[in-house]
């Protein structure tokens, strides 16, 4: 039997590690390729055969959403595990509205990490048991009333893409290298982004994207 291929998308190098031992230990599984940040992510999902990519939603460089709608769109049937920290419902949906097939929570256990795998590798959906009530839950209450729009939802995917390099600490000519487009670009969306949030200085625009989970603390 043919082996299905899996792409390790984590920037943790134990945990990595961890999970490249568990998916080995499985006869029907092999590694395609391993990538440390969201825009290896990308590249190896180009550059390498593969079934499915597990991928981390907390990279640098690029992060996990930005980096799942770029999977879809440049490699629509590629099935996408989620892996993550988070079991918080708006980021589930919005994982499942970006195109991933399952959703697993860092904390499961090897056993419901593999099933994980092979659920979504079968054709059908997964979601960590233990936050899935909560998700229906969140889900049902959202529909009952309207959500105030904060400045937060005002931004684009791409805005979202340049707080997190800027929180990094990327300058802008770096930022432009690893997004494809131009510096001129890269300030126009600074730009944006101080004016959509009120901020006024870069040392804000971190404070804020660590505030939004795009940035770990260091």
């Amino acid at each position: 039997m043919e082996k299905k291929r899996i792409i390790i998308a984590e920037d943790n190098t134990l945990l990595r590690e961890g999970i490249r031992l568990m998916i080995q230990s499985d006869e029907t599984l092999e590694i395609a390729a391993e990538a440390e940040d969201g825009l290896s992510a990308v590249r190896s999902v180009a550059k390498h055969d593969h079934d499915l990519v597990l991928l981390d939603l907390s990279m640098p460089k690029m992060n996990g959403i930005a980096a799942l709608k770029e999977i879809k769109r440049i490699s629509p049937k590629t099935k996408i595990l989620a892996l993550t920290i988070h079991d918080a419902e708006e980021y589930v949906l919005e994982v499942f509205r970006s195109g991933a097939e399952g959703y697993c929570l860092k904390d499961s256990t090897q056993e419901e990490l593999l099933k994980a795998i092979h659920v979504v590798l079968s054709g059908r959906n997964f979601i960590s048991p233990g936050i899935a009530d909560k998700v229906l839950e969140g889900y049902i209450e959202n529909r009952k009333t309207l959500k105030t729009e904060t400045p937060w939802d005002t931004l684009t995917q791409r805005e979202k893409e340049v707080l997190k390099l800027v929180g990094e600490g990327y300058t802008s000519r770096e930022i432009a290298d690893f997004l494809f487009i131009s510096p001129k670009t890269v300030e126009k969306h600074r730009s944006n982004l101080m004016q959509k949030l009120g901020i006024h200085n870069a040392s804000a625009l971190t404070a804020y994207a660590i505030e939004k989970g795009l940035v770990e603390k260091s």
